[in-house]
C-alpha cells in the first residue's frame, strides 16, 4: 500500500465522520424548526435555529470538502511522496492512530460551539437595552468554554501524539528461552 492511499483513506474517514455529524445535525434542524414553532421559543426563534444552523453548516462544508477533494488534499500532505509502506503494526503505532483519531474528531466538532458562541456576540438579544442575559445565554459560555478548552487540549494532544503512543506503548522486556516467554523484572 502506498503512503497516498493511506492518507486517503484516512481522509475519507474524516469525511464519512462529518457525513454523520452533517445528517444528526440536519435532523437536530428540523426537529428544532417543528417543535419550537408552537412554544414560547417561537417569539424568538432565531436563538433555536441559529446555533443548529450553524452546526449543520459546518459538517455540511467539511463533509464536501473532504469529500470532493480526498486526492488533492492527499497528494498535498504527501507532498507527492511515491514510497511504500511496510506495515509493522505494534502496539506504539496502533495507539498513535487512535491518539490521531481521537484528537481530530474533538477537534472538529468543538468549532462549531467556538463559532457559535463568537456569533452570539454579534446579536442583540435584548431591544430594550436592558444588559440582562437570558439562561440559554449562559449555559453558552459554559459550552464555549468548555469547547475552547476541549480545542486546545486536542491541539496538544495532537502534537505531543506520538511521544504519547511511545510512552504507553512500551514493550516490557522479555526474554524468550525455548519457545516460553520470560518477563524481565528490572
Amino acid at each position: 500500500m502506498k503512503k497516498l492511499q493511506l492518507v486517503e483513506l484516512g481522509i475519507l474517514a474524516t469525511a464519512l465522520i462529518m457525513g454523520y455529524k452533517m445528517i444528526t445535525s440536519l435532523l437536530a434542524l428540523i426537529t428544532s424548526l417543528l417543535f419550537g414553532l408552537g412554544t414560547a421559543i417561537s417569539q424568538n426563534m432565531m436563538l433555536v435555529i441559529l446555533p443548529t444552523a450553524l452546526f449543520f453548516a459546518f459538517y455540511t462544508i467539511t463533509f464536501f470538502l473532504l469529500a470532493r477533494n480526498i486526492k488533492p488534499l492527499a497528494r498535498f500532505i504527501c507532498r507527492d511522496d511515491e514510497e511504500t509502506l511496510e506495515f509493522k503494526l505494534n502496539k506504539v503505532a496502533v495507539l498513535h492512530v487512535i491518539i490521531i483519531a481521537v484528537c481530530l474528531s474533538s477537534f472538529l466538532q468543538t468549532i462549531p460551539d467556538i463559532i457559535q458562541y463568537i456569533t452570539s456576540k454579534f446579536i442583540n438579544i435584548d431591544q430594550n437595552g436592558d444588559d440582562l442575559e437570558p439562561t440559554e445565554w449562559r449555559g453558552s459560555k459554559i459550552k464555549f468554554w468548555n469547547s475552547l478548552i476541549g480545542f486546545m487540549i486536542s491541539v496538544a494532544l495532537l502534537i505531543i501524539s506520538k511521544n504519547i503512543a511511545s510512552f504507553f506503548g512500551k514493550e516490557e522486556p522479555s526474554y524468550e528461552i525455548g519457545g516460553e516467554k520470560i518477563e524481565s523484572n528490572i
